[in-house]
């Protein structure tokens, strides 16, 4: 029997590269997820002075570390298929678009973007590896620690729900390809095997506490949150796939979706602990820093509410067809604004119970508070002014959106806002966190707002934000809503959400977007001439994305001290280099969450352990395929000479 190792296209030179790029980029994440889950095991047992290690805590992290190892190879074995050629022939297929023929959950290969790969791994892993990384970061030696907000849960509850997520997925994949293939029964029917594998495995994540086995309240409280996190985002997933179709990928969707269920599940616990709040008093002290962050969880959850509200006024005024179309206007328009103000009032009254505090009063002593605060509102006035004024004027903006514009325009108008970002969050976030934080969630709720006016078409407004967005949109943007500024929004705004005692990480957004993304466009534009394999993004364009990062980073946190620390610095602005030039998802999101978590595991593992424990599991993963072709041929040889 002949193996061989080649691409499931074979009609072109591009798409015989294509499966094998997206195979290797799968190896990143996947690489960095292993070992954070593997340091992340022991670095969080008990410490000098605590309990001794024992047979239970060995045990459970174990079991622990072999989940987290499995989930992370799912998507590697997902990519790779066995198909049977001429003859004797054998061929080791690498899938071009991963499980895109047998998506899980009832959903449909059509609901998801297309021309872009699924980007199952990062749905699996991304969240997680984001959690674990800033729990490590909680635990480092001389750093000063932050009380957590009052919540009946706690940084381990949280974990073990995004990583029994993202099994979920990842198993939710595998029992789709059985049952194309006709092993399994029906995609996610309650005898699929592959939730019995799930729940088997909640049931030891759920029991792992940090000495060991913990079967009590605390496991009892854990099983009910990552299974009541896991379903909420299994059914948040299917709801946006479905109704706005063809704007995200599998990758995408599961990020999105997995955040909005942490955010869930941690304003309930939150929401517990103030019902269970004895002294109201001291409750209230305790959450005084904390009101931004319940401020953020809140306008999320009613951001969630209001797209489902305003969805049901949209059909609402679709069926009301007796009465001129001029005359519904004015309906539509009134019934939108009611759903938004009602949705908001909500969301106030959420942070007035739990915080025990006036939140307009609040948010107003926040924004005038201080003369550093009154300064950076009145800087961004006066440079989001600008700015649009430029955007739009400077570069082509009042050209009509009928006429075609070239590659060239489109992509520096794109870049003007990333650039515009920077100039507008860096000095926000060193002058007043605080402020850029809260800032981050109203910009966040207008964006909202502004992109259902203008995907439900709600007068006076849809039209004119639609005229504005399209002349910023691409590909990428062909689905139900117009996703890229969300993405750039979020990018910059969730790790200053995550915080940290990094400010590199917490500005990885603003310095990845921002400047390493535009860098590497304007390179590759200008002086690009070797392009990687399959893609048109260029080597010299990826050399420019590192250099800038390397340089940005340096500039805003200073040379970083130790042994092996400006090359370890180094080697995390390569490594993220390759996932912008090999990822076929949305940029704007996967890098600045896979820089946060890269520069939090690179503040405890410096440069010999990562580099040993990145190479070690990335040759692995990378030789996989070559290794199934050896193990192929020697049963071959064997069962022929039986």
């Amino acid at each position: 029997m002949i193996i061989n190792i080649k691409s499931r296209s074979d009609d072109s030179k591009h798409k015989r590269g294509r499966g094998w790029r997206l195979y290797y980029e799968t190896c990143i994440p996947a690489t960095l997820f292993i070992v954070t889950a593997l340091y992340h095991g022991t670095a969080s047992g008990p410490q000098s002075g605590e309990k001794p290690f024992g047979f239970g805590w060995a045990s459970s992290l174990l079991l622990s570390c072999v989940i987290c190892v499995g989930m992370a190879l799912v998507p590697l074995f997902l990519r790779l298929e066995w198909r049977n050629t001429s003859g004797a022939s054998r061929t080791l297929v690498a899938r071009d678009s991963g499980v895109a023929d047998a998506v899980p959950w009832q959903t449909s290969a059509a609901m998801y973007r297309r021309g872009a790969d699924d980007g199952l791994v990062w749905g699996v892993v991304l969240v997680p590896l984001v959690v674990m990384a800033a729990e490590i970061t909680a635990r480092i030696p001389g750093e000063a620690a932050v009380a957590d907000a009052p919540s009946v849960l706690n940084r381990a509850d949280i974990r073990t729900a995004s990583i029994a997520m993202g099994l979920r997925l990842a198993l939710a994949a595998v029992d789709a390809r059985m049952s194309i293939e006709g092993a399994a029964a029906a995609i996610g029917g309650l005898h699929s095997p592959m939730l019995a594998v799930w729940l088997v495995a909640s049931c030891v994540l759920g029991c792992v506490g940090q000495d060991g086995w913990s079967i009590g309240m605390s496991a009892w409280k854990r099983w009910a949150v990552l299974l009541g996190a896991a379903e909420a985002q299994r059914s948040l997933l299917v709801c946006a796939v479905s109704a706005l179709q063809r704007s995200f990928t599998l990758g995408e969707a599961s990020v999105l979706t997995q955040g909005v269920s942490l955010v869930a599940v941690d304003l309930a616990g939150r929401l517990a602990q103030r019902v269970l709040a004895a002294d109201l008093a001291e409750h209230r002290t305790q959450w005084r820093p904390h009101v931004e962050t319940l401020y953020l969880e809140a306008t999320v959850l009613g951001l969630v509410l209001l797209v489902r509200v305003l969805a049901s006024v949209a059909r609402l005024g679709v069926r009301e067809s007796l009465g001129s179309i001029d005359a519904r206007k004015p309906q539509k328009t009134a019934r939108a604004c009611a759903a938004v103000c009602l949705c908001g009032m909500l969301s106030l009254a959420t942070v007035a119970y739990v915080a025990c505090t006036n939140p307009v009063r609040w948010a107003l002593a926040a924004v005038g508070g201080s003369s550093a605060s009154v300064a950076v509102c009145i800087y961004w006035a006066a440079l989001l002014g600008c700015g649009l004024a430029l955007c739009t004027a400077a570069i082509g903006g009042s050209q009509p959106a009928a006429v075609p514009q070239s590659k060239f325009a489109l992509h520096l108008k794109r870049k003007a806002y990333h650039i515009l970002a920077v100039l507008m969050f860096v000095p926000g976030y060193l002058l007043s966190q605080q402020l850029q934080h809260f800032a981050f969630a109203g910009a966040l709720a207008a964006f909202v707002v502004a992109e259902a006016a203008r995907a439900l078409d709600i007068p006076p407004w849809g039209r004119a934000i639609d005229g504005f967005v399209s002349k910023f949109t691409d590909s990428r943007d062909a689905g139900a809503i117009v996703t890229s500024h969300f993405y750039l929004l979020l990018g910059c705004a969730v790790p200053v959400w995550l915080g940290g005692p990094s400010a590199v990480a917490c500005l990885s957004g603003v310095l990845a977007l921002g400047l390493a993304d535009s860098a590497a466009s304007l390179v590759g534009m200008y002086a690009g001439r070797v392009r990687w394999p399959a893609t048109a993004k260029t080597v010299e364009g990826t050399i420019g994305f590192v250099v800038c990062l390397a340089a940005a980073a340096l500039a805003v946190d200073g040379a970083p001290s130790g042994k092996g620390a400006v090359a370890s610095h180094v080697a995390m602005c390569a490594v993220l280099g390759l996932v912008e030039a090999l990822t076929e998802q949305n940029d704007n999101i996967v890098i600045p969450l896979c820089m946060y978590a890269f520069v939090h595991v690179c503040a405890r593992l410096r440069l010999v352990a990562l580099a040993a424990a990145c190479l070690s599991t990335a040759s692995t993963l990378a030789v996989m395929p070559r290794l199934a072709s050896i193990a192929g041929v020697f049963l071959e040889r064997t069962r022929r000479h039986r």
